[in-house]
């Protein structure tokens, strides 16, 4: 193709035609800022391409370990709603209207007496994984999700509701590592039954804060598991093909 074009500029060149040379030089340039064009407009296309195809692995990677933690999620509020249940059950200001929300409803069920020893035990802290987004954020690569309100909304559930959690956990760790060490004796011994007689003691008392604690954290399981939710039908409409 060069040769043909070098043939042609010879030609015009050696029949003196120095306005159609012109012309023909103009008409070349054109042809090669074209070309240049179209080879820039297919490698941006590609690059798009592979842009588009790695903010998909990214969201589908979070859809992922947001689905891993609400299996989590499930399994520690599960936990928490025996343990919450076994006192309301003595003592109903856990349906008082200060607590009482719908979404909440489904935490009193009724609770296994057999289970009553864990009561005593330190609770269990939600660890979220957070593999896919970190690796995200620490390349850089957080513009490839176009979506800038499906983004925001998997910012906060990383970078404010996990640490709001985690904050909420360590403000009842105090209480809790003092109900697990106070009362070893109870936590070994104890039935249901004596917690019945333990109304008016203070061990009741201490064992009921401890709960409303659980139960105040709890609800924040509540919250992100919803909010997870949300998410999760939100990427899975953003990635669908």
């Amino acid at each position: 193709m060069i040769k043909f074009f070098r043939k042609i500029r010879q030609r015009l060149l050696a029949e003196n035609k120095v306005s159609r040379y012109l012309l023909y030089a103009i008409g070349e340039i054109i042809l090669v800022v074209i070309g240049i064009l179209i080879a820039l407009q297919i490698n941006n296309w590609n690059e798009g391409k592979k842009e588009a195809k790695m903010a998909r692995n990214y969201l589908i990677g979070i859809k992922n370990d947001l689905k891993k933690d609400n299996d989590l999620l499930d399994s520690l509020i599960q936990t928490y709603a025996n343990e919450i249940s076994l006192i309301n059950e003595m003592d109903k200001s856990f349906e008082d209207p200060v607590y009482e929300g719908e979404t909440y409803k489904s935490l009193f069920i009724s609770p296994d007496t057999s289970l009553m020893k864990y009561i005593f035990y330190r609770g269990i802290s939600f660890r979220p994984i957070t593999a896919t987004y970190t690796s995200m954020i620490a390349d850089g690569r957080s513009g490839l999700i176009k979506n800038r309100e499906l983004f925001e909304g998997i910012q906060e559930i990383y970078d404010e509701r996990h640490s709001r959690m985690a904050s909420v956990y360590e403000s009842f760790k105090p209480s809790e590592n003092r109900i697990h060490w106070t009362y070893g004796y109870e936590k070994k011994n104890w039935t249901y039954r004596d917690l019945l007689a333990s109304r008016e003691d203070k061990i009741f008392i201490d064992l009921f804060n401890f709960v409303e604690a659980k139960y105040f954290y709890t609800q924040h399981l509540f919250n992100l598991r919803k909010k997870n939710k949300e998410l999760i039908a939100l990427i899975e409409q953003e990635t669908k093909e």
